[in-house]
């Protein structure tokens, strides 16, 4: 494919010429000029710059569904001779940037590969803070499948596969007031959801003098902390580059910190009654992990297939 065709592409994906002229190391004014120039010989204009971000002419439309059709027949060129080359072997690739990945990825590849043991998988677990690389892979088609917090993003398909809660966890050395004490639910209610709708905590001002262990500021748990907590006090233990959440949870099972966790971390824990859990009653507290994956890649079916395995382990959860 032309290059003047790639940044017309670029430009679509981005939504911004500031933005794809920047992924793509050329300056804006050259890159305006280039697709001015691209306009002229096909008569028409790709993008009306009066709306932010930049959206499609009617035309504009027509020669994008045309380029994305371009690309999914130089891709499924490339899977074939991949395949040919790997001896007729298939492969995909699986990543993601959250504690989620960790604690579901083992169980949806054992299933996967019980089906498909031929079949070669590549897990591109990054760190937190790398989502949005992660997004620009599953973009360029150099992931197959993402799993994400995210419910939307353009020219990618995202479906849900599982709903996790999230729950506040501490020490039960850390309890200063009764009125915490008596809302207080075990790891084995919690998970059992044995517990009765009264014992949902609405008012957070009751935590005031708990100190939360801080997750990074671009985290989803982050986002969700201040939403669900509002102006929570700070523990004094920093951690900086943590890979996931579970050097969180350690530290408050050794009465460092509360910290906001899931039902999916609670599960991979043993029981403990020295720790107690306290269930937000907060839109918030409820965050779907999805499956994301390329839509020029909608009908591949090995995606299909690796997807149909995480949604059916996951249905009656």
């Amino acid at each position: 494919m032309e290059s003047i065709v790639k940044y017309a592409y670029e430009i679509y994906k981005k939504g911004s010429f500031t933005k794809a002229a920047k992924s793509l190391y050329i300056s804006q004014p050259s890159l305006s000029a280039a697709i001015s120039r691209l306009e002229g010989d096909l008569g028409f204009r790709i993008f009306d710059r009066s709306t932010v971000p930049c959206s499609l002419t009617p035309e504009g439309k027509i020669y994008i569904e045309g380029i994305e059709e371009i690309i999914e027949v130089e891709n499924n060129v490339q899977r074939r001779i991949r395949s040919y080359r790997d001896g007729h072997q298939r492969s995909i690739s699986v990543g993601g940037g959250s504690f989620a990945s960790y604690l579901i990825l083992s169980e949806i590849c054992s299933a996967f590969f019980k089906r498909y043991p031929e079949i070669n998988v590549t897990l591109d677990i990054g760190n937190i803070g790398t989502q949005i690389n992660l997004m620009e892979k599953i973009e360029n088609r150099e992931l197959d499948i993402l799993i994400t917090y995210t419910n939307s993003h353009p020219g990618l398909i995202i479906e849900p596969i599982l709903e996790e809660r999230m729950v506040i966890a501490m020490h039960k050395d850390m309890l200063k007031s009764k009125v915490v004490e008596n809302l207080a639910l075990t790891g084995e209610e919690i998970l059992s959801k044995s517990y009765s709708p009264d014992r949902e905590i609405e008012d957070m001002s009751i935590f005031s003098d708990v100190e939360f262990l801080e997750f990074p500021p671009k985290s989803d748990t982050h986002q969700r902390m201040t939403k669900i907590l509002g102006n929570y006090k700070v523990s004094r233990y920093k951690i900086d580059n943590a890979r996931h959440s579970e050097m969180h949870y350690n530290l408050m099972c050794a009465g460092i910190g509360a910290v906001l966790t899931t039902t999916l971390a609670i599960e991979q824990k043993p029981y403990d009654e020295n720790i107690l859990f306290f269930v937000p009653k907060s839109e918030e507290s409820h965050r779907k992990i999805y499956l994301a994956y390329n839509y020029l890649s909608r009908n591949d079916p090995l995606i299909k297939s690796f997807i149909e395995v995480a949604k059916n382990i996951y249905s009656s959860k």
